[in-house]
């Protein structure tokens, strides 16, 4: 008993695309649907300010190098929950605690990518370590006032910590970036689920064309070639 070989007829494939192309429009539908309906909700738009501080001791190079390395062991600090309360006082609001400004606010060094050169530059007093402090909201001037008093409450705890006023602002949040556009971002996913849609039901056609055993052609009857052809019986249309 013969049995055909799975083969792959790359022609047969585009024509049941073509054959099913209801099916794959169906399915392409429902799953933009599916994504517009998970997307009713399109959220807001974000904001990102960034506020910046910097510590930069003049003098010798062990004062220079210490000012770098206090940087890097109170990196944490820059993102604790007390120096968030004391920018949530800062602010002064009360639908701003704590919690949302530790949330909201993501912190940056560039004394993480310090090496033994730029604690030389330090020396020299060419270049100072910098922190940034990037607040996200979705209002730009509660993002804006996050960042300053982020950047300010870090350099008061340092104060305290080092007794020193080593570390100062640098620069104050004077603007923002729109980094989340919702309705953007909503159209994005649709169109995603869309496509998502679209392949699968591609998929799903050329694999069962791929499985399916019926004998269709010469050369499947004939097993490959393996069995002589006696003769063809045409296609007769009246």
């Amino acid at each position: 008993m013969f049995k055909n070989e799975l083969e792959i007829d790359v022609g047969r494939c585009f024509l049941a695309l073509r054959k099913k192309r209801r099916f794959i429009g169906l399915l392409t539908v429902l799953f933009f649907i599916v994504g517009l309906g998970l997307t009713l909700d399109v959220g807001e738009d974000q904001y990102t300010a960034t506020a910046t501080v910097y510590a930069q001791a003049d003098g010798s190079y062990v004062d220079a190098a210490n000012a770098v390395t206090a940087m890097n062991a109170y990196l944490n600090v820059a993102s604790s929950y007390k120096v968030s309360q004391r920018a949530a006082l800062i602010i002064g609001r009360n639908d701003v605690s704590a919690t949302d400004v530790q949330n909201a606010v993501e912190v940056s060094s560039s004394a993480n990518k310090s090496t033994s050169s730029s604690s030389i530059a330090n020396y020299m007093n060419i270049s100072a370590t910098i922190m940034n402090f990037s607040a996200t909201t979705n209002d730009p001037a509660l993002s804006m006032e996050m960042a300053d008093a982020m950047a300010q409450s870090y350099a008061i705890e340092m104060s305290e910590i080092l007794s020193t006023d080593s570390v100062k602002t640098l620069d104050n949040a004077y603007t923002y970036d729109k980094t989340r556009d919702a309705n953007s971002s909503a159209w994005t996913t649709r169109i995603a689920f869309m496509l998502g849609g679209f392949f699968i039901a591609a998929i799903i056609v050329v694999v069962c064309e791929i499985f399916d055993r019926r004998v269709r052609t010469v050369r499947e009857a004939s097993i490959r070639d393996d069995l002589p052809v006696i003769g063809i019986i045409p296609d007769y249309k009246e």
